[in-house]
């Protein structure tokens, strides 16, 4: 069995999460891994007997090498992926797919001028709840959706963590914006934002903002996202509702089945993201990444192309538009 040659750059919560399921994986051989911490990639590389690379560039010029998860924060997406299609690697990008829309639209250029094959890691794409609303709608079971509501609500500790590098439209609002147009098949043509910024003005962003959504068919929707939920109150609170003309369908991530009380506060474990069970990770992420994997190795159909990553980039930057002016901005097809 031909194994797929990946290497991880960028060795946060998420480029670790690539590097322990890529080692778990059978059909992988986990070849090389890379951070600005040299330190941490070194600890990392021996933990899982791979090289340590100190330069980017290097990285890329392994033997053999097939692809490559890009890991790092928002603002590395575009130099990376260059070099990845110098270079002819596939990439797992992690979302978003660039900083800000220019680039996402200069990536998708070099892509398909090079050949290789670009995934985004749009979570969503992958999570049972969100796939069986997207086959329920799809399939006509709630006729034709007419409103929705969607909301994205993350903690504090993340928005004071980021430093305002990126928005929070950008860090989060992307998931429910792909999400949306995916599982309606439904179009945004319009968004109207408002926003407050309090507790991160210091670092200019955006506490929360609100969104109204009009689309192609005439549906109507609300979108909701905030980084500055309180401590001890809930590290995300998610949710998904779409009106038809014949029923509903309706997500909350927040009650999933088993709550835990640690003595002073109620949580509710993960049952669905990043899962251990019996020494390995299963869940969402091991379901995008073997999608990704198969897709290289098999030629299995992405669930993402990288066309609709750069949409929601551009959705997202329709929204900062809308923020910045207080008008409504049109989206174009």
């Amino acid at each position: 069995m031909r194994k797929l040659k990946v290497a991880v750059i960028g060795l946060g919560v998420m480029g670790q999460q690539h590097t322990r399921i890529y080692a778990e994986m059978p059909n992988v051989e986990l070849t090389a891994v890379c951070d600005i911490n040299r330190e941490l990639s070194e600890r990392i590389a021996s933990q899982y007997g791979v090289a340590a690379c100190d330069r980017l560039e290097a990285v890329f010029q392994i033997p053999d090498l097939d692809a490559v998860s890009i890991c790092t924060a928002d603002d590395q997406h575009y130099e990376l992926a260059v070099l990845a299609c110098k270079y002819g690697k596939h990439v797992l990008m992690e979302k978003p797919l660039a900083a800000n829309i220019e680039e996402a639209k200069e990536i998708v250029e070099h892509v398909r001028q090079s050949g290789i094959q670009m995934m985004v890691g749009h979570t969503l794409r992958w999570d049972p709840r969100y796939y069986q609303a997207y086959q329920a709608v799809q399939q006509g079971k709630i006729g034709k959706p007419l409103h929705l509501y969607a909301r994205r609500n993350n903690s504090f500790l993340n928005g004071q963590r980021l430093k305002g590098r990126t928005s929070v439209l950008m860090f989060l609002g992307v998931h429910d914006i792909d999400a949306i147009e995916w599982i309606t098949g439904d179009r945004i043509v319009e968004v109207y934002a408002v926003g407050v910024s309090e507790r991160l003005s210091s670092f200019g962003v955006m506490d929360a903002t609100l969104t109204t959504l009009r689309f192609a068919s005439g549906m109507i929707g609300n979108y909701e996202t905030s980084w500055v939920l309180p401590e001890q109150h809930l590290e995300l609170d998610a949710k998904l509702d779409i009106t038809g003309t014949e029923g509903a369908v309706n997500i909350d991530i927040i009650h999933q089945n088993i709550s835990v009380h640690t003595g002073t506060r109620f949580t509710f474990p993960d049952t669905a993201y990043g899962v251990e069970m019996y020494g390995r990770m299963t869940g969402i992420m091991k379901e995008e990444l073997t999608s990704f994997v198969r897709g290289v190795l098999e030629g299995d159909p992405l669930p993402i192309t990288v066309e609709e990553a750069c949409r929601a980039v551009y959705i997202a930057h329709s929204m900062e538009e809308a923020l910045r002016t207080g008008r409504p901005v049109a989206v174009q097809p």
